[in-house]
């Protein structure tokens, strides 16, 4: 390689924007926390408990048996001591097609806190 040559990225890096677009906001950890969500849309009637598959300060994954809409607003509710969150849909993938569903819902802001997991990474106070 002659002097000014760039090092190609593998396929595996990608460009530095398809990496950009995999950083997370903050850290995921994998947790079953007990919630309720609520629908918050006037349309949908829906409202049920789960339990959480990963959390993180920006919100959590959770799988339903019922597909609901990506941009679906809903209030997200810890069952051991009733603190919610609104947040949205913002990922609907099929688990087992026609029978479950992993959401990915966004809170409406950050809430480092909300989960009330000790010693949570730090980036979920930036």
């Amino acid at each position: 390689m002659k002097f000014g040559d760039q090092h190609p990225l593998s396929p595996s890096e990608g460009t530095a924007l398809e990496r950009k677009k995999d950083v997370r906001r903050s850290t995921r950890l994998a947790r079953q926390i007990a919630i309720v969500i609520t629908s918050l849309d006037p349309a949908l009637s829906f409202s049920g408990k789960y339990d959480t598959v990963v959390v993180n300060a920006h919100g959590c994954g959770v799988i339903l048996p019922e597909r609901l809409e990506k941009e679906t607003p809903v209030a997200v509710e810890l069952i051991s001591n009733g603190q919610n969150k609104k947040a949205r849909v913002v990922l609907t993938i099929a688990v087992v097609e026609g029978v479950s569903w992993l959401l990915g819902l966004e809170f409406d802001s950050p809430a480092g806190g909300f989960w009330q997991i000790e010693n949570p990474p730090a980036d979920w106070w930036i």
